[in-house]
């Protein structure tokens, strides 16, 4: 889908600044929030309105004149939930010593605030009795994903360069682990049909299909027989037909892309050349991690002159990496919304922003704080201050700030310059065109 400005209805825009406000107001505390699963519709591109729930789409619409109503969906995005030996340690020595809700806890309100919530999920899970492991070859609790339902997430991105780490029978393991669970992973198939599938979603009016892409493997090669296993942005083009195919099923396509070059705060060129192709493919909104520290966010516009809402890199949410820019991780909160007006409808990203989340490190409670929270007083009981003496709550905000600067040396337009922006579905536009032409 492609995105142009259309500047005629106000919006909450986004301030790549300093105060950070919430793209929408904050939600009854008493309303309950409706799992991805009740409204989840797979390889489908027609609706069925009175499946919609009912109650959460009344509550999103408002109606702003006689004839016009505005309902909007809100995002909550976070990076690399990463467990290092530390993290899994206790776990590994006691079995009731699994439970990681605290590695959330400082978040759920927010989590659970948002529409759809989304979650880097960088490693695989394996049973107790292979053995938990760290890096090179990760392999996690099952417990961390138990923990990603409990704090509300719906969505989980497992196409990650370490998804092969523990072989194709890990990554059979963790699907089976999600397969009837709330949420919903990306990236990693059982069959070819799941592959080719599309996964959308509809909340409160407006359908969302999902992709997840990854650079590659760290060198090891997907199974001959399964080359479905794990979705990689591969040469041949296969994955740009997917985003395609994404756009033709839903409203608006939003792509989790694992890519770039490991600490280095901006986007590579191969990052953004994939993201060029994915963005005139149809890819509305980009989120993306792997560089394991946060990169600009912005409104990018392609050569094409299609343009997309773009998060380079969210960094870590937790992990037991060691340099103030490891600990200091982004989240992604945006905005869609959908504008009714008599017989016709717009579609647009209403709002953007990135917040700053420390990841506190601490003799077992590893766990990630809103960097709005943060303190010197944490500062101090960091693991990582008997190392890098420097780090404080001034050096995660000024690592912030420099951060939200850099987005200019990347081609990506500030957000409070742009929004909202209209979303123009590529394929019904290509339709319509070839329709047209004599």
């Amino acid at each position: 889908m492609r995105i142009l400005p259309w500047l005629s209805l106000l919006a909450l825009v986004a301030c790549s600044g300093t105060s950070k406000v919430d793209p929408l107001p904050a939600q009854d505390s008493a309303a309950v929030k409706t799992s991805a699963v009740d409204t989840v519709a797979v390889n489908s591109v027609a609706v069925d309105s009175a499946a919609l729930d009912t109650v959460s789409a009344l509550d999103s619409v408002k109606t702003v004149k006689e004839d016009s109503t505005v309902s909007e969906v809100s995002f909550f995005a976070i990076g690399d939930v990463l467990f290092h030996t530390p993290l899994f340690k206790a776990c590994k020595e006691d079995s009731s010593k699994c439970n990681y809700d605290y590695v959330f806890a400082p978040w759920k309100k927010d989590i659970q605030a948002a529409d759809i919530a989304a979650v880097n999920q960088e490693t695989v899970f394996v049973p107790r009795s292979e053995g938990y492991a760290s890096y090179p070859s990760f392999g996690s609790p099952e417990e961390v994903g138990l923990a990603e339902i409990e704090a509300g997430f719906d969505i989980v991105t497992h196409a990650t360069n370490h998804t092969i780490d523990r072989r194709a029978s890990a990554v059979d393991y963790t699907i089976d682990f999600w397969t009837g669970k709330s949420a919903k992973a990306l990236g990693v198939h059982k069959t070819q049909a799941g592959q080719d599938s599309v996964f959308t979603l509809d909340k409160n009016g407006i359908r969302f299909s999902f992709v997840n892409f990854t650079y590659g493997l760290n060198g090891q090669k997907l199974p001959a027989d399964r080359p479905y296993l794990v979705d990689l942005l591969d040469s041949n083009g296969h994955w740009v037909e997917m985003v395609r195919k994404a756009e033709a099923a839903a409203e608006v396509t939003v792509a989790f892309m694992h890519f770039g070059t490991e600490y280095v705060e901006l986007p590579t060129a191969e990052a953004m050349a994939y993201a060029e192709k994915a963005i005139d493919a149809g890819a509305d909104i980009l989120v993306c991690a792997h560089p394991h520290v946060i990169e600009p966010y912005g409104i990018y516009t392609t050569k094409a002159g299609n343009r997309a809402l773009v998060y380079w890199s969210l960094g870590n949410f937790v992990s037991n990496q060691q340099d103030i820019s490891t600990n200091l991780g982004g989240v992604a909160k945006f905005a869609v919304r959908k504008v009714v007006k008599g017989e016709s409808s717009r579609l647009e990203v209403s709002a953007a922003t990135l917040e700053g989340s420390v990841t506190q490190q601490e003799v077992g409670n590893y766990h990630a704080i809103p960097l709005s929270a943060y303190s010197d007083s944490l500062a101090e009981h960091h693991l990582l201050k008997t190392k890098k003496p420097e780090l404080s709550l001034k050096a995660f905000e000024e690592l912030f700030q420099k951060n939200l600067e850099n987005a200019s040396k990347c081609n990506t337009e500030d957000p409070a310059n742009g929004l909202p922006l209209e979303i123009v579905n590529l394929s019904v536009k290509q339709d319509s065109a070839k329709t047209a032409a004599p």
